[in-house]
């Protein structure tokens, strides 16, 4: 019996020193970090722009569909897991990942969301079509949500497009003179 006792006091000894430990690497961060935003608001140029300037009003309501979706599959998800309705589930957790990395995308406005955008909407007409027979909570009304939100992710995808062909075309006189300009002998 001495042996749990000592084990035991050797335990509590040690989270007191890394408490310890702990409450004297705040301070020295704290330090540091209050000269941080000192420093870099004086390199601040430009006001940051809100999400709507920042993102087309197309794209951004895709992205608020595709919210809603994502939130919608993810509920209908757990309810088949309940159900034990395993394919079902999967379906639905596919469609979660899809639809997810279908927003990022647009979020980004990257070149990929046009592309992309077409096998989301591929994904979408074929889970509509196998989903149609689920008797799980919500299903049908993710169904009816990705049949409405497959035209709107092509339109945002094609103006996401659109503007990066837009911004390419207006760098394509400045790309010579920054990709020389840093090569000095």
């Amino acid at each position: 019996m001495g042996q749990p006792t000592q084990q035991r006091t050797g335990r509590q000894q040690q989270p007191q020193r890394s408490r310890q430990q702990y409450q004297q690497q705040p301070q020295q961060q704290t330090g540091q970090q209050s000269q941080q935003p000192q420093q870099q608001t004086g390199q601040q140029s430009q006001q940051p722009q809100s999400f709507d300037q920042a993102v087309p009003q197309q794209v951004s309501q895709a992205i608020y569909r595709l919210e809603e979706l994502e939130s919608d599959a993810e509920w209908a998800h757990g309810q088949a897991m309940k159900a034990g309705d395993r394919f079902t589930s999967g379906m639905l957790a596919d469609l979660t990942q899809i639809i997810h990395l279908q927003k990022t995308l647009l979020l980004r406005q990257s070149d990929f969301a046009q592309t992309f955008g077409q096998c989301t909407q591929q994904a979408l007409q074929q889970s509509t079509q196998q989903l149609q027979q689920s008797q799980a909570p919500g299903v049908q009304q993710v169904i009816q949500q990705a049949q409405q939100v497959s035209q709107t992710i092509q339109q945002a995808s094609q103006q996401v497009a659109q503007q990066g062909q837009s911004q390419q075309m207006g760098m394509g006189g400045q790309m010579p003179s920054s990709q020389g300009g840093g090569q000095s002998f």
